[in-house]
């Protein structure tokens, strides 16, 4: 799969997890009505001022977001990020963007190998710089990466 396909499916996946947690719904709802409604779509970028249609690989997508179903446990999850933050902001109070990126990292993560990492984990920050400020990117490397850290996320 080309780079270009799986960022956007790496986007379209926190656009997905941002809708449930902004709509404060399960994950488990249904990742086809997601994609009848968001493929090939036209996405603004409004700092620079131009659009691009969201095109996605469905397949991967569908993998990423059997992971998150599957294998995150949210409850735990964010035990252990309020237990890395310093500030006075629990986790729960973060932005629902903030919150959806850590998600996303975390069920791709578990379904990555080792070697991969690195590339995934880079792609994910640079989504981050688009979706929220610099000041909050280094947070949600900061987070993840103690987060890895504490659990051995990739044990692959």
């Amino acid at each position: 799969m080309q780079n270009y396909i799986k960022s956007q499916t790496r986007l379209a996946f926190v656009q997905y997890i941002f809708q449930n947690e902004f709509l404060n719904t399960d994950s488990s709802e249904s990742i086809e009505d997601f994609q009848k409604h968001f493929y090939d779509i036209d996405i603004a970028i409004i700092d620079e001022k131009k659009e691009f249609k969201l095109k996605f690989n469905k397949n991967y997508l569908n993998r990423l977001f059997s992971s998150l179903k599957n294998n995150i446990d949210k409850k735990n999850i964010v035990q252990d990020l309020n237990s890395f933050i310093d500030i006075n902001r629990k986790f729960e109070k973060w932005d629902n963007i903030l919150k959806s990126i850590i998600f996303a990292i975390i069920a791709e993560l578990l379904i990555t190998k080792k070697n991969k990492f690195k590339i995934v984990f880079n792609d994910y920050l640079n989504i981050s710089k688009s979706l929220v400020s610099q000041k909050e990117t280094k947070l949600i490397n900061a987070i993840i990466q103690k987060y890895i850290d504490k659990n051995e996320i990739y044990k692959k």
